[in-house]
C-alpha cells in the first residue's frame, strides 16, 4: 500500500472526535480560539452525514439556528482557516487535506484507528456521554474541572512570548477560577492580585495598587511619582530568579463602551505596559466580560467558553446527582456550559430537590430559558432561596455589603456578624446552606461572593430594611477584628469599616475609623496612633489623603473635623506642602476652639480639658515646625518658646522638651560660639527631661524625632560619636516601626557624620540611599535637605559640577515649596569654595 493510499485509508477510519481535533487545532492556530460547543455539535453531525434536521432534533437546537446561524458561519470559518471552500458536502475531503498539511509539518502526528461509524450512528447526546473520556480534576481543588486544554492554551501563549493575556467571556464562565488555577498550578513564585470593584466609582487607582505591591511583596517603599514607581516595579519584575504572576480580575467596570479604560483610570494603561515588558519574568492574566480596546497595550486575547457536557456530567455525579442525559444536555445548553451555573444548579438540586434533576428542570426550565445568561440564573436562584430558606436569603443579600476588593475575602466571623436576628445555634446551618447551594465561594476558611452574585445581592440589600444595619454590623466587625495595626494588611482591613459607614451616610462614624487610636508594633504600652498616622508613617500618604478629603465636607462634628484638619496638615507637611500644612493647622486650631466654646461649662471635665490643652499645644508646635521647614529661624524659635511657655510643667510637658530639642538644633547651625554653647547646653538639658517622660506618652514619632534632633545637633557641633549613638538608636526605632520618612531623614544624618569624619565614599552612598527613600514617598522638604547635604559633600571634595547640580535640585524643590529663605541658604553655600580637593 503506497503512502497516499495508506493515508486515505486511515482518514476513512477517523472518527468524528479525531477529525474535530484536527480542525480545532487549525482554528486555534489561525483565530486563537476554540470551536464552540454548538459548532462542535454541527461538525460531528456533518461528519456522520446527518441532515441539519437530524442534528437539530438530536441536539435540542432549532433547525433554523443550526442551519442558518451556526452551519453557514461554521463553513465560512473553516473555509478561511483551511484556505479552501468548505461545505457540509466536502467536509471530509477538506479535513483530509488539512491533516496532510499538519502531518507534513509534524511527521510524528498519527491518527487513532477506530471502527467506522455505522449508518445508524448513535445520537449526539449519547455519544457525548459514551465516547468522550471522563475529565479529571487538574489539581487538589475539587471544584476545578475540565480546563486542561485551556491551561495548555495559556502555556502555549506564554511559550510564544505573550506577557499579558486577556481572558474574556460571559459572567460566571470560570475566568477567575481558570486564571487562579493556572498560576497556582504552574509554579509561580509570587502571585499579585487586583480584584476590581464592581462599581466604577469604587475602583482603586493603579498607583495605590502598585504602591501596595512594592511595599508588601518587594519590601520597597512606594515612590511619589507614578512613573518612577512603575519603573521600580518594572525592575523588580525582571528578576530572573522570581517568576511572578499577576491576576487582574473583573476589569470591565473600568472600561467604556469601546473597551478603553475610562479617564479616571487611565493610569492602568501605564501599569499594563510595564506588565507587558518583554524582559519581565512575569505573566499577567486579565479577566473581563468585555474586550479590551487599548492599542497601546500589547496583549493576547483568549475567549473562554463554557465547560463541555462531559464536565457537567462528572461534576453532577461527584455531588451524588444522577441525571438523564437529555435533561442534563438541555440544562447545559440553556446555560452555555457556564461554570457558575453548574455550581449553582447542582447545589440547589442537591439541597432543595433531593437530587431529582428531572423534577427541578421540569419546574424551572421555562423561567430559566427566557434568557440564557448567568444573571437570569442568579435572579431566579435568589427568588428560590427567598422562598425555601429566608434566613440564608437574608444572609446572602447582606453579604453584598462587603466590597471584596482591597480585602478580597472574609472569615466565617464576618458572615456571622450579619446574622444578628438568627439564633446563634442556627447560624452555622445558615452559612452551610449558602455553601451547599454554591452561592458563596469559599476555600480554607475564607468566603467571598462571585461578582455577579454580589451585584444582585447588593442591589436587593439596598432596597431592603437591612441595608444600613448590615453595613454598620460589617463596619463593627472590621473594627473589632483589628485591635493592633502591625502591618499594611492590618491597616487596610481596619480601613474597610470606613467604606461601610460612607455607604450608609454615617460620615461621623467614618471619621471615627480614621482617627481611632490603636496600639502598634513595639509600642503596645506606649502612645497609640490614629489609622491616618499609620498610613502616613509607611508612606501611603496620597491614598489616605484621598480617603479623608472624600468625607471632609460631610462631617459636622467640630471635634472630628479638628482632628481631620490636623491630620491633613501633618500629611501636607510630610509631602512638603508647608503653606498648605500651615493653613490646615490653623483651621484645625480654630475648629477645636469653636468646639470647646460650644461645650457647656459643666461638661468640660479634667480629661476633656487636658485633651483640648494637648490639641492647642500640638497645633502650635507643628506650626513652629513648619516655620523651621521654611528656614524662618527667628520666627520658629519664637514660636517654639511659646510652646514651652504653654506646655512646661503641664500634662503635656513633652511638647516643651521637643521644642527645646528644636531650638537646640536651630542654634547649632550658627557659627557663633555662644550659640553653639547654647545649643549644647539646651540639648543636654532636654535629654534629661526626655528620659523622665513616662513611656506611655511616647510613640514611634516621639522616639525618632528626639533621637534625630539630638543626632543632627551633635553632628552640627562636630560631636560625631554622640551623633552616631543617637542616629543609630533612632534608626532602630524607625525601622522597627516602619517609619519610612524618619529612616530617610536619619540616613541623611549618618551621611553628614561620615562627611565630618572624612569618609566621603560612605557619605555619598548614604546620601543616595536617603534620596531614594524620600523620593519614593514624595517627602519634598526632606528630599530637598538630602540633595542639599549631598551637594555639600561633593563641594567638600571639590566635585563642583556634581555639587552644583544637587544644589539646583534642592533649590527647585524649595521653589515648589515657596521657601525663599531656604533658597537663600543654599545660594550662600554655593558661593563657598571647597575647603580641600581629593
Amino acid at each position: 500500500m503506497n503512502e497516499t493510499v495508506r493515508i486515505n485509508h486511515k482518514l476513512a477510519l477517523m472518527d468524528a472526535e479525531a477529525a474535530l481535533k484536527i480542525v480545532d487545532q487549525a482554528v486555534f492556530a489561525k483565530k486563537k480560539r476554540r470551536l464552540k460547543h454548538v459548532e462542535r455539535v454541527v461538525f460531528k453531525g456533518a461528519w456522520l452525514r446527518q441532515s441539519y434536521a437530524e442534528i437539530a432534533k438530536e441536539s435540542g437546537y432549532t433547525l433554523t439556528y443550526i442551519r442558518q446561524d451556526i452551519g453557514s458561519k461554521l463553513w465560512k470559518l473553516l473555509s478561511e482557516v483551511l484556505a479552501e471552500p468548505v461545505s457540509k458536502i466536502n467536509l471530509q475531503a477538506a479535513v483530509e487535506r488539512e491533516w496532510e498539511r499538519q502531518r507534513q509539518s509534524k511527521p510524528e502526528l498519527q491518527i487513532e484507528e477506530k471502527p467506522l461509524p455505522s449508518q445508524s450512528a448513535p445520537k449526539v447526546a449519547e455519544s457525548e456521554f459514551k465516547s468522550e473520556p471522563e475529565r479529571t480534576t487538574l489539581s487538589h481543588n475539587p471544584y476545578f474541572m475540565g480546563r486542561q486544554r485551556e491551561i495548555a492554551d495559556l502555556n502555549s501563549f506564554v511559550q510564544q512570548g505573550a506577557k499579558v493575556i486577556l481572558v474574556y467571556g460571559k459572567g460566571g464562565v470560570g475566568k477567575s477560577w481558570l486564571s487562579w488555577e493556572y498560576f497556582t498550578s504552574q509554579n509561580f513564585d509570587l502571585i499579585l492580585e487586583v480584584w476590581m470593584a464592581k462599581e466604577t466609582e469604587k475602583i482603586t487607582n493603579a498607583k495605590s495598587i502598585v504602591e501596595e505591591w512594592l511595599k508588601r511583596y518587594f519590601q520597597e517603599e512606594p515612590r511619589g511619582d507614578f512613573g518612577v514607581t512603575l519603573e521600580l516595579l518594572r525592575q523588580k519584575l525582571r528578576d530572573p530568579n522570581r517568576r511572578v504572576g499577576v491576576l487582574i480580575d473583573n476589569l470591565e467596570p473600568a472600561l467604556d463602551k469601546n473597551g478603553r479604560l475610562i479617564p479616571a483610570h487611565r493610569d492602568y494603561v501605564e501599569l499594563f505596559r510595564v506588565l507587558a515588558d518583554p524582559a519581565g519574568n512575569c505573566v499577567t492574566l486579565i479577566t473581563s466580560r468585555e474586550r479590551l480596546g487599548e492599542s497601546a497595550v500589547t496583549f493576547q486575547d483568549y475567549r473562554l467558553e463554557g465547560l463541555e457536557i462531559s464536565v457537567w456530567k462528572q461534576f453532577f455525579r461527584n455531588r451524588g446527582i444522577e441525571a438523564n442525559s437529555d435533561v442534563l444536555l438541555a440544562m447545559h445548553q440553556a446555560y452555555g456550559g457556564n461554570a457558575k451555573a453548574m455550581h449553582i444548579l447542582s447545589g440547589v438540586i442537591q439541597t432543595d430537590w433531593s437530587g431529582d434533576v428531572e423534577s427541578y428542570w421540569q419546574a424551572n426550565q421555562k423561567n430559566l430559558l427566557i434568557e440564557s445568561d448567568l444573571q437570569d440564573l442568579v435572579v431566579s436562584q435568589f427568588n428560590r432561596l427567598q422562598q425555601v430558606d429566608p434566613d440564608a436569603y437574608k444572609l446572602l443579600c447582606r453579604l453584598g455589603c462587603f466590597r471584596y476588593q482591597d480585602v478580597r475575602s472574609i472569615y466565617r466571623d464576618g458572615m456571622m456578624c450579619l446574622l444578628w436576628d438568627v439564633p446563634e445555634s442556627q447560624r452555622i446551618r445558615v452559612v452551610k446552606s449558602l455553601r451547599d447551594r454554591s452561592l458563596v465561594d469559599f476555600i480554607k476558611g475564607e468566603y467571598w461572593l462571585h461578582p455577579v452574585i454580589r451585584a444582585e445581592a447588593r442591589t436587593r440589600l439596598k432596597v431592603s430594611e437591612d441595608w444600613k444595619t448590615a453595613n454598620i454590623k460589617a463596619a463593627e466587625f472590621w473594627t473589632q477584628s483589628v485591635e493592633t495595626v502591625d502591618t499594611t494588611a492590618d491597616a487596610i482591613k481596619a480601613l474597610e469599616a470606613y467604606y461601610h459607614y460612607v455607604d450608609v451616610g454615617e460620615f461621623e462614624l467614618a471619621a471615627s475609623v480614621l482617627i481611632k487610636e490603636r496600639k502598634y508594633k513595639l509600642n503596645y504600652h506606649g502612645e497609640p496612633e490614629a489609622l491616618i498616622v499609620y498610613f502616613g508613617r509607611i508612606g501611603l500618604v496620597q491614598h489616605i489623603l484621598s480617603v479623608i478629603v472624600a468625607i471632609l465636607n460631610k462631617v459636622k462634628n467640630d471635634y472630628s473635623l479638628a482632628m481631620l484638619y490636623g491630620h491633613i496638615g501633618g500629611l501636607y507637611h510630610q509631602l512638603g506642602n508647608i503653606q498648605g500644612a500651615i493653613e490646615y493647622y490653623q483651621t484645625s486650631g480654630s475648629t477645636v476652639t469653636r468646639y470647646a466654646n460650644s461645650l457647656p461649662k459643666d461638661a468640660i471635665d479634667g480629661k476633656t480639658k487636658s485633651l483640648l490643652e494637648k490639641f492647642t499645644i500640638g497645633i502650635l508646635f507643628t506650626t513652629s515646625s513648619c516655620k523651621e521647614a521654611l528656614w524662618e529661624v527667628e520666627a520658629a524659635i519664637q514660636s517654639y518658646k511659646e510652646v514651652i511657655a504653654l506646655a512646661e510643667n503641664t500634662n503635656w510637658h513633652i511638647f516643651a522638651i521637643f521644642s527645646q530639642f528644636s531650638i537646640a538644633l536651630l542654634c547649632s547651625h550658627s557659627k557663633l560660639e555662644a550659640e553653639q554653647n547654647k545649643a549644647l547646653e539646651l540639648i543636654e538639658k532636654s535629654y534629661q527631661g526626655y528620659l523622665e517622660i513616662p513611656e506611655r506618652m511616647l510613640g514611634a514619632w516621639s522616639h525618632v524625632y528626639s533621637c534625630f534632633s539630638m543626632g543632627m545637633t551633635y553632628t552640627n557641633l562636630g560631636r560625631n560619636e554622640q551623633a552616631l549613638i543617637m542616629f543609630n538608636r533612632g534608626l532602630n526605632y524607625a525601622e522597627n516601626s516602619n517609619y519610612v520618612r524618619a529612616i530617610g531623614q536619619i540616613v541623611t544624618g549618618l551621611a553628614m557624620v561620615n562627611r565630618n569624619q572624612g569618609k566621603y565614599e560612605e557619605a555619598i552612598e548614604q546620601h543616595n540611599r536617603a534620596i531614594g527613600i524620600l523620593q519614593r514617598i514624595a517627602a519634598k522638604k526632606d528630599l530637598a535637605d538630602a540633595y542639599y547635604e549631598l551637594a555639600r559633600t561633593y563641594q567638600k571634595i571639590g566635585e563642583i559640577e556634581k555639587s552644583n547640580s544637587n544644589f539646583q535640585a534642592a533649590i527647585q524643590l524649595y521653589e515648589e515649596m515657596d521657601a525663599p529663605k531656604q533658597i537663600e541658604k543654599i545660594q550662600t553655600a554655593m558661593k563657598n569654595s571647597p575647603v580641600t580637593s581629593h
